[in-house]
Order: structure tokens, then C-alpha cells, then sequence
């Protein structure tokens, strides 16, 4: 779900940690938020099914632990607390999305009733990924936070993009380790059941240039120091590393009609949105709105009649503490006619733009992607 596939690294966590109650103590309203926004058929079937109102007509989720979920049901006018637990306790905040996926399955075996919601789309996707190995075959740093990494050969043969903002999740080496610990049969329910040492690593990462002639991907990594796993690996990459790479995957959906496209992206969307607006239809226009530290940190953005872009200088602010993004959107006139908005960076800052432009502007849910890149957690490391 939303607030797990863009949550960047898995954490390791003490036998007295609760990484669940963590997460949600940094950033609980947004992750709730999310899954609300992206699944609200999912949890209305969770809500009648196995929490034992069958006549509810909306659902939406209050509160999340590591033992189950909590829901507030619209039955017969009035609304209704239930909860459902989980078959078993998390014991990893990147293990949130698996239990919610569970429960899901579970009410749809129970029910007995026939139809598809957005999670189990989703699952039914996920069946055709897979994980593709490879090696980096040279690296090169655009600016001194942005690093364009390239991969080269192995299952590259048989690669393919599925949309202009396809991306794939690096699985690397655990912490203090050198080799891949997963092979082709990897799943996340194979990651779940995997000690702790031998779990992989890992964030998204968009593939910015694909070249099928010479079977090579570049990615561009935005880097955070030592504040991630992932982070970490890409600041020591060099050629001849191995890497593992799941996907690929897409999150780009515009509805049949889009005239207009307003993209916000941070640093580490902005690869993406760059493949977005290379592959707009003839007539599209698009408002662009890009935060970074500053004007020697831009990246390189299509341009052209109808591309609009805006650049938002942090000026020395830390990233992720900035509320640039949300008020740039805020402070746009009227949207055009059939804006389809997309986007990604920071948790907080996505959930800001979602509810504006849902509440505020009235957009319609298929209108609307915007993806938690990754999340500042309260000691100001990336995640």
C-alpha cells in the first residue's frame, strides 16, 4: 500500500522495538491519509467482511498497530468502530503493506463475493514482477547529491519498461554485508520469513534512461550522506557490483481525456518527472513545480510550448522541512480542465497537495497520484 512501497529501507529493529507504533508516532495522520485515499474499497470490504458489517457503505481507516487496524464504518447512516486484527503481529514497519494485503485476502475468501479492489489489483500486478540481476557498469555524479548510476547486462536481455515513470526496487546487501542474499524466487513473503540478517536492503529507484540495444538502465540517486542503507550503497557503488533489482512497476494512470498535467516533485522524484514530461501525448500541456537545495542543484527537465516549469530553492533548509511544494500548489490559480496531478517527494509534503487538491480543488480520486518518495523521521534522517 501507499505507505509502505515508497518507505525506502527496511529498518532493523530490537526484540523490544515496536517499529509499527514508531512510524505512526513520526508520521501517523499522513500514512492513514494515504491508505484512505488509495484503497477505500479495499478497507470497506476488511470493514463489512471481517469486521461483521455487511451493510456498510464506506469505510476509513482510524488507527494502525502492530497487532491489526482500526476502521470507521458508515452503516445505516450512523458510523461504526470496529477493529480487526492481524494473523500475526508486525515486527518491521516495511512489513505493514503484507499484513493489510492479508487481510484483504482474507475477507475476499470469506465473502465469497465476486469483483477486484485496489489492493487486490495490485496483487494480481504483482504477479508478473520480477527480480532481475545485474551489475553496475560505471557511475557518475551529476552534482554532489545526485548520483547517476548504470547498470549494465545479465537479465537486462529481458527487461521492459511499463510506463514513462517505470521503477524498480534495489535489493542489496544487508547491513555490514557484501553479497546478495536473494535469488530469483524472491518475494515479499519470502522477505518476511527471512532472519533479520539475511533481509535485503533497499529503496525505489526511477529508470531514468533505458537503452535495449546495450541492455542498460541508468537510475539517478539522490544522496543522503549515511541516512539510509540505500543511500549508503549508492555513495560506495562502483563498477563490477552486483545488484538485484524487483519490478519493474509503474504509478502514472492518467484518466482517458488529461488535457493538463501539474507535476511536484522534490529532488528525488524529479528523475521521473523528467521521463514524464519527455513522453507527454502531442496538446498536453504541464505545470511543473520542483524543489531543490538550489539553482547549481536543478536537473535537467524537458522544456517547450505548453511545459511550465518553477523552481523552489530550499536556500539552506534541510530537506523535508520546507512546505515549498503544498504552497506553491495552493497558490495556483485555477487548475485547467481535466488536470490529472502527479508527483512524488516527501510524506508530509504529498499528503499536504492530496488533500488540497481533493478537498480544495475538487479533483476526483483517479486524478490524482502523488507517492511518499520517502519520509523524515524526527532525527532528520531520510527514510
Amino acid at each position: 500500500m501507499t505507505a509502505a512501497p515508497h518507505s525506502g529501507d527496511a529498518a532493523a529493529t530490537g526484540p523490544q522495538a515496536d517499529p509499527v507504533a514508531e512510524l505512526m508516532a513520526a508520521a501517523g495522520p499522513a500514512i492513514l491519509e494515504e491508505l484512505d485515499e488509495a484503497y477505500p474499497a479495499s478497507l470497506l470490504l476488511v470493514g463489512r467482511i471481517l469486521g461483521g458489517r455487511t451493510g456498510a457503505t464506506d469505510a476509513r481507516i482510524v488507527g494502525l498497530d502492530r497487532n491489526g487496524v482500526e476502521l470507521l464504518l458508515r452503516d445505516g447512516g450512523h458510523d461504526h468502530p470496529v477493529r480487526v486484527e492481524f494473523a500475526e503481529p508486525v515486527t518491521d514497519a516495511d512489513l505493514i503493506t503484507r499484513a493489510l494485503f492479508d487481510l484483504v485476502r482474507r475477507a475476499r475468501a470469506e465473502s465469497g463475493e465476486e469483483g477486484e479492489t485496489e489492493a487486490e489489483r495490485i496483487d494480481r500486478e504483482r504477479e508478473r514482477l520480477r527480480t532481475f540481476f545485474t551489475t553496475v557498469a560505471s557511475v557518475e555524479d551529476v552534482h554532489p547529491h545526485l548520483r547517476r548510476i548504470t547498470l549494465r547486462g545479465g537479465d537486462l536481455a529481458t527487461f521492459e519498461p511499463v510506463g514513462p515513470d517505470t521503477f524498480v526496487y534495489f535489493l542489496l546487501p544487508p547491513p555490514g554485508r557484501r553479497e546478495l542474499t536473494v535469488d530469483r524466487t524472491f518475494t515479499w513473503e519470502l522477505h518476511a520469513r527471512m532472519p533479520e540478517d539475511e533481509r535485503p536492503v533497499g529503496a525505489y529507484y526511477t529508470v531514468r534512461r533505458w537503452r535495449p540495444d546495450v541492455q542498460e538502465a541508468d537510475v539517478l540517486v539522490v544522496l543522503h550522506g549515511d541516512d539510509g542503507h540505500a543511500s549508503r550503497w549508492a555513495a560506495r557503488a562502483a563498477p563490477g557490483d552486483p545488484v538485484a533489482i524487483w519490478g519493474p512497476r509503474t504509478a502514472y494512470h492518467p484518466p482517458p481525456g488529461t488535457a493538463h498535467l501539474l507535476v511536484v516533485a522534490d529532488d528525488t522524484a524529479l528523475p521521473a518527472a523528467a521521463s514524464v514530461l519527455e513522453q507527454l501525448p502531442p496538446g498536453t500541456t504541464a505545470t511543473v513545480l520542483a524543489e531543490v537545495a538550489g539553482e547549481d542543484e536543478h536537473q535537467e527537465l524537458p522544456g517547450g510550448e505548453g511545459i511550465d516549469v518553477t523552481w523552489l530553492h530550499r536556500d539552506g533548509a534541510a530537506p523535508g522541512t520546507t512546505t515549498l511544494l503544498p504552497d506553491a500548489v495552493r497558490a495556483l490559480p485555477p487548475l485547467p480542465a481535466r488536470t490529472y496531478v502527479w508527483g512524488g517527494g516527501e510524506s508530509r509534503a504529498m499528503t499536504a497537495i492530496r488533500r488540497h487538491v481533493r478537498s480544495e480543488r475538487g479533483l476526483p480520486r483517479d486524478a490524482v497520484s502523488l507517492l511518499a518518495y520517502w519520509r523524515r523521521t524526527e532525527d532528520g534522517a531520510a527514510r
